[in-house]
This record gives C-alpha cells, structure tokens and sequence, in this order.
C-alpha cells in the first residue's frame, strides 16, 4: 500500500466526497478513484460502497481508515527522527529566561537537550520577566521563557504551559496551623515577595489587591530561592510558584494556607524575534520544551 494512496482514502472517508478530497489533495477525481480502487485490487476487499453520489464506508473500510491514521503519523515520526538524527545540532543557544522557569524546569529540559545534542553549547541568563523582553528585543539572546505577560509588539509570543502561585508559610508559622486563614489575618501578616518587574511579583501584587492590601509589609528578595529560604526560616508568607514550593512542600517543611483566594493562575512563554523563527537550534530547544512540559 503506498502512503499517497492511504492519504487520499483517509482524506475521502473524512469529506465524505470524491471532489472535495481531490480539491483538498490537488489530485484530479479521476486519480482519487484510481487510488481507492487500488487499494481495494490490493486488500481484495470493498471499502466504500457506492450509491448515486453519495457512498458509505464498509466495516472493512472503516478498519483500513483507523490503521492508515496510524500508519501516517507513524510515517511522519518516523521521517521526523530520522531528519533530527542526520542533521546534527550545533553552534551556541542563548536563553534568557526568568526566574522560575529558569531556575526549577529548565535544569531538566537542557538535560535533554545534551543528551540528544552534545555538540549544542547553551548559555542561560536568569533575568525578571521585563529584562528577558528586553534581551529579547535587543537580541541579547536567541529565545526568551517567560511568566506573566509582556509587550510583545514585533516578537513572536507561545504559551507552552500554565502555571499556579499558591499562598505559603514555613511549617511553625502562627498561620500554618489555622484550618482557615481569614482575611485580615493575611492583611496583617509580614510578606516575602520579588522585585517588581518579576512575573511571580506580578501575580502576588494581583493577589494583594484582591484581598485590600496594597502596601503590606514586607522584605523584597530579587531571586525566587531567596524568597522560599527567607519563608523557610519564618520571615513571613508569599505567593511562589507550586514548582518553586514542590520539594519544600513534599518534605512538609512549607505549608500552603488555607484561605478563600481564587487559585492564581499564569501562563508560561515563549518569547523571540521574527529573525529566530527558522534557526535550528531555537526550534529544537522549543521542541524539547513542549515535549517535557507543554499542555
């Protein structure tokens, strides 16, 4: 059976008609007849029944169209690897990314990365999410991976995950033990929170309007590791990202309060210039990164 023929099967069983599947192929109708009627000399079968102009899909045709999906995008994989074997990877990567995604997912997506291309030699800069826009403009690096959002007049902006700040304390905290923190009880308390042009600062000073407090008091850390040590050791609460919190949180050292706050959800991007689009080691970066954390 050759792919072309299963494609245009595929492409008739989906229209439900000869011409709009030689359209949507390019083929003559003639052609697209010819490719059924070979598949069926070849199989030994009917796989459409034919009735004026219309036509309905035998059982055995409806078996062939499940397993041609299946075998073109296992043609597509297939061609795929193969393409990324042969063409090897190489040069230098430049990342501007900002804290979170830099210092908690890309650890792990770089890994992949070497492993699949050694001869890639990558550079990170952990940045807030304004200065990797700038970066990104100015092509102080190649891509940039941001929280929040950004002006993205002439970049080309991509989401590739979502992410959720949750209200932390250190597990002896006053209001770690409460089975619910009111209001007031966050309004009052001493806050841990990033420099403004962060992405996680972003979403804290939404959350602190959100429940009337603008101007609390707190202490500013300008890294998101500064932030979780400073709750560690019992400075005060914050809104950190559930991927900063994860390890503290399973080892029961932090503890997410319980306070009636709608959850604070972000998005995750991408972000380059038009310039970057067909660079290669841009792509397979994107690649690796969807493929790890993409939704």
């Amino acid at each position: 059976m050759l792919l072309e023929e299963l494609k245009t099967f595929i492409t008739v069983v989906e229209h439900q008609n000869f011409t709009k599947a030689g359209k949507e192929l390019n083929l003559a109708q003639p052609t697209v007849s010819l490719h059924i009627k070979n598949l069926e000399r070849e199989l030994n079968v009917t796989l459409l029944v034919r009735s004026n102009k219309t036509f309905h899909v035998t059982p055995e045709g409806e078996l062939l169209y499940e397993r041609a999906i299946q075998l073109l995008k296992l043609a597509e994989k297939t061609k795929e690897e193969i393409w990324w074997k042969h063409y090897e990877v190489s040069g230098q990567l430049r990342i501007a990314a900002s804290y979170t995604i830099g210092e908690y997912l890309l650890p792990e997506v770089l890994t992949k990365l070497h492993q699949k291309f050694p001869h890639l030699q990558v550079e990170v800069t952990i940045e807030n999410t304004e200065d990797v826009e700038s970066a990104v403009r100015e092509l102080r690096c190649d891509i940039g991976c941001i929280e929040g959002s950004v002006p993205a007049r002439e970049l080309i902006i991509k989401p590739f995950m979502y992410d959720e700040l949750i209200l932390v304390a250190v597990n002896t905290h006053p209001l770690a033990k409460r089975e619910h923190v009111d209001l007031a009880d966050l309004q009052t308390a001493h806050w841990v929170m990033r420099e403004k042009g962060s992405g996680t600062r972003q979403f804290t000073d939404f959350l602190l309007r959100s429940i009337g407090q603008v101007n609390p008091s707190c202490t500013i850390f300008s890294s998101n590791e500064g932030v979780k040590q400073a709750v560690l050791s019992g400075l005060g609460i914050a809104a950190i990202s559930v991927y900063t919190a994860k390890r503290a949180l399973e080892r029961g050292e932090l503890v997410p309060l319980k306070v009636d706050v709608a959850p604070q959800k972000r998005v995750f991007s991408t972000l380059h210039s038009p310039l970057m689009v067909e660079k290669r080691h841009v792509e397979v970066f994107v690649k690796e990164l969807k493929a790890m954390y993409g939704d």
